[in-house]
């Protein structure tokens, strides 16, 4: 999930994508509707569509991971069900749209052209927001064709003037996801080949396969902790801070995923931000009363938060074991999240 900090409110930039999304697709059908192409309804009832599709992705959490919601109910404020959150979201944002249209006037096929066009919207900015949140060159121009592509489909979607038979369009929706299944799956191996090549022989930076800064700080017990002490294991370097929410609510989940893989050669390294603390005794207290047993070491200057540029709480980098920085994780992610994240760094 993608952060914005600003003070201590936390802006989520997952939501805001997710409606650009949604209002795209919506732009996309009042064009159609001022050609009379789709009823005028149905454009209304696609921006509820919208707000359904965000409260199921949002509230599906409680099937995908009812312990966390029980034992912190502010992880609906963070966290979503995720993948399998966002495919149901989408089929019952789908079924209330064709629900709704098969109501009006409007017959199936006019409906379902419809329901094409505001996905095309829909896949188009979110693929934008991919490309410019993306870290790699691979990634950027993955995503960037793929936009391009999207958005050459939306726009034919868009000025098509009328409803073609049954066959041509379940041909050309499948052509077309076929089409940015290919841009998407080509260049993601090319990806990962960036990141292992830059291997050993990158530059220290804070990008995916640039080599990580390393720093040496105090840890509670007094004893000083570096970076490089952990050469050989995957590293999870977690910026975090008491007063922090979202911090509060990711922490039980940074907890179980070192209980599970410290076998396996995984640290988490937690960065208290101690330098925006009221007091130094918070993270002592915040740390024992939540059980905490990874290390945990103070940034009470802010040296290494501005060194690694951190501007939203919480921030966590996950570094390999020759110390390449393989991804890099803006607000609060839960453990399904961070095993997902994990497992294609070990693999």
């Amino acid at each position: 999930m993608y952060t914005v900090q600003l003070g201590t409110f936390v802006l989520n930039l997952e939501i805001v994508v997710y409606i650009l999304c949604g209002l795209a697709g919506v732009a996309g059908l009042s064009l159609k509707a001022k050609k009379g192409q789709v009823e005028a309804s149905f454009v209304s009832d696609a921006m509820n569509a919208v707000l359904l599709w965000i409260f199921v992705w949002k509230a599906s959490l409680i099937i995908v991971d009812p312990v966390t919601v029980f034992e912190d109910p502010r992880s609906f404020l963070y966290f979503s069900g995720g993948i399998i959150g966002g495919w149901l979201a989408t089929l019952v944002s789908c079924g209330f749209l064709l629900y709704k249209g098969l109501r009006t006037n409007a017959g199936i096929k006019a409906v379902v052209v419809g329901i094409s066009t505001m996905l095309y919207g829909w896949i188009t900015v979110w693929l934008l927001a991919q490309c410019l949140l993306a870290d790699t060159s691979a990634e950027v121009w993955k995503y960037a064709l793929s936009t391009v592509v999207s958005a050459f489909l939306f726009v034919i979607q868009i000025r098509s003037a009328r409803v073609i038979e049954w066959r041509r369009l379940a041909a050309n929706n499948v052509l077309a996801a076929a089409v940015l299944a290919a841009i998407l799956l080509v260049n993601y191996g090319s990806a990962s080949a960036e990141l292992q090549a830059g291997a050993g022989l990158a530059e220290v930076g804070l990008s995916k396969g640039q080599q990580a800064p390393d720093f040496k700080l105090a840890s509670l017990d007094g004893s000083e902790i570096s970076l490089s002490d952990y050469r050989g294991k995957t590293v999870f370097v977690n910026f975090w801070a008491s007063w922090c929410p979202p911090c509060k609510v990711e922490m039980p989940h940074m907890e179980k995923l070192y209980a599970s893989y410290r076998e396996q050669d995984v640290v988490v390294l937690s960065v208290n931000m101690t330098s925006t603390e009221k007091s130094g005794s918070n993270v002592s207290s915040f740390v024992e009363a939540r059980g905490l047993t990874f290390p945990i070491v103070l940034d009470e200057k802010g040296a290494v938060m501005s060194q690694y540029r951190v501007r939203s709480y919480p921030t966590t980098f996950i570094i390999d074991s020759e110390g390449i920085i393989r991804d890099r994780m803006l607000g609060a992610v839960d453990f399904a999240g961070m095993e997902r994240r994990l497992k294609d760094v070990l693999e």
